[in-house]
């Protein structure tokens, strides 16, 4: 399943999402989800982006596997929510392409212990 922020918004309203999404996701028997976020304009504060990671844990409590896509912009803040979700179980990973998206969405690691590990090969971290 697919789900697409777009425009500009609030970050309450994001969080306000997530149960739809993950009731829709329920109904419809998904287990995978992709968020696709490349278009949303909403700047979002730390506060924010730790809310957003522990709002996910609605997503562990149904099952569902979350992929999330945002512009290379964006991609530093939005791992710290990654971690903050995956602190807490939930499986979840942040890229900035569709095809890696999927690729992880769709592949299970052997021995995982419910949480498939996160590999970014082009991935660095903001210089100090």
């Amino acid at each position: 399943m697919v789900a697409r922020f777009i425009g500009e918004g609030k970050a309450e309203e994001a969080l306000l999402s997530f149960e739809q999404i993950a009731e829709q996701c329920k109904s419809t028997n998904n287990t995978k989800l992709l968020i696709d976020c490349t278009k949303a304009k909403t700047e979002l504060s730390l506060v924010d982006m730790y809310e957003q990671g522990e709002g996910a844990k609605l997503f562990k409590r149904y099952g569902i596997k979350i992929a999330v896509v945002v512009s290379e912009e964006k991609l530093e803040p939005e791992k710290f929510a990654e971690m903050v979700a995956r602190n807490r179980g939930v499986n979840a990973c942040v890229f900035t392409d569709y095809q890696t998206a999927e690729e992880w969405l769709l592949k299970m690691m052997a021995g995982n212990r419910g949480v498939d590990a996160c590999v970014f090969t082009n991935y660095q971290t903001a210089e100090e």
